[in-house]
């Protein structure tokens, strides 16, 4: 065997997963189903689950961005497979809500200069006034 194949020892049944992880052996496999690309489950005799420590890995992603992050199954399945490995759904989402909070603000601070300058221009003007009249 080389050094690229795990041993069998490495791979884990659902069992032990499930007792790894905490997650419901019925749960493991409906992600297995859903995500089958995504988390590569070996396959042993009896087409039984073997699951390397990479695929913990991922399956526990796969939960986290189900139930921590919200994601739906196909918002799940577009931020594994097109994102690169991170999320594109839900921050895109978050992004551009900070991209238009950051252009609104820009405004504000702009009509704000604005303000300012006028502000100023009347009070020159107003001492300039003032200067003449005590003069």
């Amino acid at each position: 065997m080389s050094e690229s194949q795990s041993p069998a020892t490495h791979l884990l049944g659902i069992k032990e997963v499930s007792q790894k992880t905490g997650l419901p052996a019925s749960t493991i496999r409906y992600y297995d189903q859903q995500f089958s690309e995504f988390l590569d489950v070996k396959r042993g005799a009896g087409r039984r689950r073997l699951f390397s420590p990479e695929s913990v890995e991922r399956l526990l992603a796969v939960h986290r961005l189900l139930k921590e992050e919200g994601l739906s199954m196909r918002q799940a399945r577009q931020a594994l497979t097109g994102g690169q490995g991170a999320p594109e759904v839900a921050p895109p989402q978050g992004l551009a809500q900070c991209q238009a909070e950051i252009s609104r603000l820009k405004e504000q601070v702009a009509e704000l200069d604005r303000k300012l300058g006028e502000l100023k221009e009347i009070q020159r003007r107003t001492l300039t006034l003032v200067d003449s009249l005590t003069r």
